[in-house]
C-alpha cells in the first residue's frame, strides 16, 4: 500500500515497534483448555495452499467480550516500564493500537455514509438487493466488535497493572462508499496476518485463547469483505504471517499523531509462552485431531462436489437471494476449500511424521445430505465447528513451529465458515470472540458423520 501523505505534506507517521505482538487480544477473566505439549520439531511444509499444521487456537474461554463503547479521549502514555507489570501488557497495547485503528474506521465511516449510500455502493451492484440491504448492519456489526475489542483490551491492561495506550488521530483517505469498503478490506485481511505473526510471542495462556477468538473474528470479517469487493474470501490454503514491521508500515499510512515506539518495548528478559497443561496431550495427538477433522472436510468437499454439477449447486434454493454473478462464483468457491482441507490432510499427515508419529487414515462417512441446499447446510456446520475446534487446542501446542502454521490454518477455516454463513443465510461473524469447542464436544459432532473407522 501507498503510504499516503497529510496535506501540508507531512508524511504520516508509522509505527515504529519492537518484538511486539498483535495477536494478544486478552480478556481479563479467560481460561483455557486442556492439552500438553511434545516433540520440538520444525514443523510443516509451506507450499501453496497447504502447509500448516496442527489444531488449534485458544482455550475454554466463554467469557464474553466487554461492550462499553470506548472514550474518544486518548488514556495517559503509558511506559516502558509497563512491561515489568505483565510480560504481555506491551502485546496487548499493540494489538490496542490496531484495535484503535479499525474501531474509529468503522464508526466515522458510518457515520459519514448512509445506509443507502452504502446499499447503492458500486461494489456491490453484482449482488441481489436483499444482500446489499444487508452490508451496512454487518457493517455496523463489524464496527461493534471493534469497539469491543478496544474496550475488552483496556481493561485487560488495567488489570494487568498496565496503561492502555491510547486512541490516535486518523486520515483512511476514502470518499466513496466503494472505496470505504475497499478500506475495510484491506484493514481486516492486515489484522489477520497481524494476528497470525504475532500470536507465537503471546505468553499467558488466558490471552492467547481470547486473541484466538479475536484472530478468527477478524478472519471472518476479512472473507466478508473480500466477498463483496469481489475477491476470495480465502485466497489462501494457509493464511500469511505478517511481521511488526510489515503490520506498523500499513497502519502508520493512516495515522496522523504521534506514537511513542517504547510502548510496545517487552525487554530482552521475555518468558517463553506456557502453551502447555498438565496432562498427556502431546502434539503429535492434537495434530491427528486436527488430522481427523481435515479427512472428515476433505472426504465431504470431494465426494459432494463429484455429486452435485455446478449448475445444480448454482440452482440450489440456498442461492435464490443472490444474483448470477455471486451463485455462479458458489461452486468455484466450495473447490477452493475442498483444495484447502486436502492441503490441510497432506500438511498436518507430513508433520505428524515428521514429529515421529503415524498420521491417523481416513474414515468411512455419511453426511446425510440429498439435496445441494442440503450439502451448503452440512458444509456451513463442518466448517464453524472447525473453527471452535482449533480455538479449543491451541495452547496444548508447544512446538512453535507448529503452532504457528496451526494459527494459519485457524483463520482460514475461520474464512470458510463466514462465506458459508453468509451462503446459508446467517450472519458471517456472529460473534465478537468465536468460542472454542473441547476435543470430547468436536468428536462427538465429528462422530455424527463416521460410520467405520
Amino acid at each position: 500500500m501507498t503510504r499516503p501523505t497529510d496535506a501540508d505534506g507531512r508524511t504520516r507517521r508509522k509505527f515504529l515497534g519492537a518484538t511486539v505482538s498483535l495477536a494478544a487480544l486478552g480478556l481479563a477473566g479467560c481460561s483455557s483448555d486442556d492439552g500438553d505439549g511434545g516433540a520440538s520439531t520444525d514443523a510443516m511444509a509451506t507450499d501453496t495452499p497447504t502447509a500448516t499444521p496442527t489444531d488449534a487456537m485458544g482455550g475454554t474461554t466463554d467469557t464474553p467480550m466487554a461492550t462499553d463503547t470506548p472514550t474518544d479521549e486518548p488514556t495517559d502514555t503509558p511506559t516502558a516500564t509497563d512491561a515489568m507489570a505483565a510480560p504481555d501488557v506491551p502485546l496487548l497495547n499493540y494489538a490496542l493500537t490496531l484495535e484503535h485503528l479499525e474501531n474509529a474506521f468503522y464508526r466515522d465511516g458510518l457515520e459519514q455514509f448512509s445506509d443507502d449510500e452504502l446499499t447503492n455502493a458500486d461494489a456491490l451492484s453484482n449482488f441481489g438487493e436483499s444482500v446489499r440491504r444487508e452490508v451496512p448492519d454487518y457493517l455496523a456489526t463489524v464496527g461493534a466488535h471493534e469497539a469491543a475489542h478496544v474496550s475488552a483490551l483496556s481493561d485487560t491492561v488495567e488489570a494487568l497493572g498496565g496503561t492502555p495506550v491510547g486512541e490516535g488521530e486518523y486520515d483512511f483517505g476514502y470518499t466513496t462508499p466503494t472505496e470505504f469498503l475497499a478500506v475495510a478490506q484491506a484493514l481486516e485481511n492486515t489484522g489477520v496476518a497481524a494476528y497470525a505473526g504475532a500470536a507465537p510471542q503471546v505468553v499467558d495462556n488466558d490471552v492467547l485463547a481470547a486473541a484466538a477468538g479475536i484472530h478468527s473474528v477478524e478472519a471472518r470479517h476479512a472473507s466478508f469483505l473480500n466477498f463483496v469487493n469481489g475477491d476470495s474470501p480465502y485466497p489462501a490454503g494457509v493464511d500469511e504471517a505478517k511481521s511488526i514491521d510489515e503490520v506498523l508500515e500499513i497502519a502508520g499510512g493512516f495515522i496522523t499523531s504521534d506514537v511513542d515506539p517504547s510502548v510496545y518495548e517487552t525487554g530482552d528478559d521475555r518468558p517463553t509462552h506456557d502453551r502447555k497443561a498438565e496432562n498427556d496431550t502431546t502434539d503429535v495427538n492434537v495434530l491427528n485431531y486436527a488430522l481427523t477433522l481435515e479427512h472428515l472436510e476433505n472426504a465431504f468437499y470431494r465426494d459432494g462436489l463429484a455429486e452435485f454439477s455446478d449448475e445444480q449447486i448454482t440452482n440450489a434454493d440456498a442461492l435464490d437471494r443472490f444474483g448470477d454473478d455471486v451463485r455462479m462464483a458458489v461452486p468455484d468457491h466450495l473447490r477452493t476449500a475442498g483444495a484447502h482441507e486436502a492441503a490441510h490432510v497432506s500438511a498436518l499427515s507430513d508433520t505428524v511424521e515428521a514429529l515421529g508419529g503415524t498420521p491417523v487414515e481416513e474414515a468411512t462417512y455419511d453426511f446425510g445430505y440429498t439435496t445441494p441446499t442440503e450439502f451448503l447446510g452440512v458444509a456451513k456446520a463442518l466448517e464453524n465447528t472447525g473453527v471452535a475446534a482449533y480455538k479449543g487446542a491451541g495452547p496444548t501446542v508447544s512446538n512453535d513451529d507448529v503452532f504457528a502454521a496451526a494459527i494459519g490454518i485457524h483463520s482460514v477455516e475461520a474464512r470458510h465458515a463466514a462465506l458459508l454463513n453468509e451462503i446459508n443465510a446467517s450472519s458471517p461473524f456472529p460473534d465478537g470472540v468465536d468460542e472454542p469447542k473441547t476435543m470430547d464436544e468436536v468428536v462427538e459432532v465429528a462422530g455424527q458423520f463416521i460410520v467405520e473407522e
